[in-house]
């Protein structure tokens, strides 16, 4: 690999090396800089993942044309800028935009043009498996120390599972290697992120062994013997998990996490429905628009829902409700539908059993799938380390049916 590596060009090698290390910095948040104090939007990160987008576009700038995908993109930039300058915080809503177009953009183009050849997805299903060390380790570490899997890698719970399957791309990539020690390697490594999964109490246990099973179903290569032992270690953490880890408080309907995620659908299209185009701005506050909304979820009080709104929650704990409450109808639908094509595209590889150049689609839609699932209860875009690593992998969708 090294060799194949110095075949390069120098551009090119720079380049790997500085996206390696972004990538490096996005998953372990090291080094942790705040440049604006009071500010809660990873600017440090941010502004890595746009040096890294100015980088490759400098670099690749021969392949630069007005095509299908840079028009959506520069018009859900446009859509974006245009509702932080609206919004009633614009500082804060305009970092948070410059967050998502710099993560976001950076993640999806260098997945297009910079991970295009086969040498350099093996280099990111390696870099993966590095990334996926440290954050397992770091869990570890911090249960057995503290009881708590998230204290050593310091990121809330949504945002470590959420890269724990996303970077899951690595270990899928093993399992379709012809060496029997690389697919045991890919099957533990699958095993403990599961694990790290169900220590944090987190109820999304569920996503990878329901997706590894599905996903299975549909690639008839995958040894019998191998998806025997992944579905009974997932069934066995999972029903363990179910019995003796998962808090009551996850199913109790006067839950926070239960009832704030419904009323947020009604609440955030309330909002939508008084500022349809450009939204409110990304977190802006949500206070006043609760004057003339009646809450819906039956077991709720008023006074609570609106208790959590000023600091907990200007987000909807949902992406596609949180960017049509704060961006607005169009950038919703344009966003999504982008997002459901290029899914869509992907799956037709994975049904059909067909190999891409480099890879399995499959290894590609198992941690796709589980990231974009992910987003129906965690605003993961607004971060920028597990959005640039969900836009790595939409990137990486062929371009055109092979």
């Amino acid at each position: 690999m090294l060799s194949t590596f110095f075949k390069h060009e120098v551009s090119d090698r720079w380049l790997l090396l500085f996206f390696s290390v972004a990538c490096i910095h996005l998953a372990t948040q090291i080094p942790h800089i705040s440049i604006i104090i009071g500010e809660r939007t990873k600017i440090f990160s941010s502004l890595v993942c746009g040096a890294v987008l100015l980088s490759l576009l400098i670099i690749k700038r021969d392949r630069l044309s007005l095509t299908t995908p840079w028009i959506i993109c520069m018009v859900l930039s446009a859509l974006c800028i245009l509702s932080g300058f609206g919004s009633t915080t614009p500082s804060s809503s305009l970092w948070r935009g410059f967050s998502l177009i710099s993560s976001g953009l950076g993640g999806f183009w260098c997945g297009r043009w910079l991970l295009a050849e086969r040498f350099s997805r093996q280099l990111f299903g390696r870099l993966c498996l590095l990334l996926l060390s440290y954050l397992l380790v770091m869990s570890f570490v911090g249960y057995i120390l503290h009881d708590d899997v998230r204290v050593m890698t310091g990121m809330h719970k949504h945002v470590l599972n959420g890269l724990i399957l996303l970077l899951s791309y690595g270990p899928m990539q093993l399992l379709f290697e012809e060496k029997k020690s690389s697919v045991i390697l890919g099957a533990c490594y699958l095993v403990l992120s599961t694990m790290v999964i169900s220590l944090s109490f987190d109820p999304m246990i569920w996503f990878p062994p329901l997706l590894l099973f599905l996903g299975l179903w549909f690639q008839f290569r995958m040894r019998r013997r191998v998806l025997l032992i992944l579905v009974a270690a997932a069934v066995l953490l999972t029903g363990l998990f179910q019995t003796y880890k998962l808090p009551d408080y996850f199913f109790k309907k006067e839950s926070i996490s239960i009832w704030v995620r419904v009323e947020n659908v009604f609440f955030s299209y309330h909002i939508a429905q008084k500022n349809p185009l450009l939204g409110i701005g990304l977190v802006a506050p949500r206070s006043e628009y609760l004057e003339d909304y009646t809450i819906v979820y039956p077991y709720l009080e008023k006074e609570t829902f609106a208790a959590v709104i000023p600091e907990e929650n200007r987000s909807s704990e949902n992406q596609f409700f949180t960017f049509l409450c704060d961006l607005g109808f169009p950038f919703t639908i344009i966003y999504s539908c982008s997002v459901i094509l290029l899914y869509l595209r992907l799956s037709k590889f994975v049904v059909r059993g067909q190999q891409c150049d480099s890879y399995m689609p499959l290894a590609l839609w198992i941690p796709l799938t589980g990231g974009l699932l992910h987003l129906q209860v965690f605003d993961g875009l607004l971060h920028p380390h597990t959005s640039w690593f969900l836009h790595l992998l939409l990137g990486m969708v062929p371009e055109i049916e092979e």
